[in-house]
């Protein structure tokens, strides 16, 4: 994005025009302004007022120091002057359609030129400004940088976004569920193992989106959710998918422990299939175990 055409920050202050003169060069500054208070003047955030053309009318002292500007530089300049190009056509035709209906305008972020000569991203609160009578005559606003946040949330999706699309590449089926046991992620393999679509799977609990009939494990321990919470669980399964089918299954079932704080927040499934036993109708009970033993609960 290119740098916008505005006043030269280096002018001296008392050779610039007093911004409540009737000047043909200010961009139509007739009506007197009044000038901010001490309350706004002190202000740790940039406050501004605009006419009902968008034309600055009032700056306080950290609005001038955003745009490393004197005051009377500020007044009179378009607050599009500040935006780049595209956005600044967008948020005309915004302005002017609240001025034009009363509506409350709404929090947007734009992107504003500032003193250190780049764009950064504000959250921009804006009030329609009223006369006695009721009539709207201008709008306020504060801004507060929020161009970090908006980095930091970035970073953190292309950061899950790239890890997701590890985990859907991997050929072996995947399922994380959280401390509760509801399905929060499965990938492409295991909703082709098990049949189901990942939109009929998530936020089930794990034992309805993958009925277990049998569970075995070298140690002899029984498979239990609360149980994989606490320590890895490896074992031969037998689980039912969507035809109703049996798949014998080798699963491994991991805590995913929270690095910072140490708790555990979710379990992390893995399954290796091995050819399918097809059923008719109900399994023999010899088959499968006790509940409390082949169910995740």
């Amino acid at each position: 994005m290119t740098a916008p055409n505005l006043p030269d920050p280096n002018l001296n202050d008392s050779n610039l025009p007093d911004p409540n003169l009737n000047d043909p060069g200010r961009k139509d500054l007739n009506t007197v302004w009044p000038h901010p208070g001490p309350v706004v003047q002190d202000l740790p955030i940039p406050y501004t007022e605009v006419d009902l053309k968008g034309v600055i009318r009032m700056v306080n002292e950290a609005a001038c120091r955003l745009h490393g500007m004197h005051a009377r530089q500020l007044i009179g300049c378009e607050i599009w002057d500040f935006l780049p190009r595209d956005e600044a056509a967008e948020s005309r035709a915004a302005f002017l359609q609240l001025v034009q209906s009363g509506d409350d305008p709404p929090v947007v972020r734009r992107s504003i030129y500032t003193s250190a000569g780049e764009y950064r991203t504000h959250e921009v609160r804006r009030r329609l400004l009223r006369n006695a009578d009721g009539v709207i005559y201008g709008m306020n606003s504060v801004t507060v940088d929020v161009s970090d946040v908006v980095a930091a949330h970035n970073e953190s999706r292309r950061a899950k976004l790239w890890l997701e699309s590890v985990v859907e590449a991997i050929p072996q089926a995947v399922i994380v569920t959280d401390a509760l046991g509801f399905v929060r992620f499965i990938n492409p393999a295991a909703q082709r193992l098990l049949g189901r679509s990942a939109a009929s799977v998530l936020g089930l609990q794990i034992e309805k989106s993958m009925p277990i009939l049998r569970a075995v494990s070298r140690s002899g321990k029984s498979l239990s959710f609360r149980m994989a919470l606490d320590e890895p669980w490896n074992g031969d399964v037998d689980i039912l998918n969507a035809a109703r089918e049996t798949i014998t299954v080798w699963l491994s079932a991991s805590p995913i422990i929270e690095k910072e704080k140490g708790f555990t927040n979710g379990v992390v499934l893995v399954l290796r299939s091995t050819p399918i036993r097809k059923t008719a109708g109900p399994l023999p009970l010899s088959i499968s175990q006790p509940a409390q033993e082949a169910n995740l609960t």
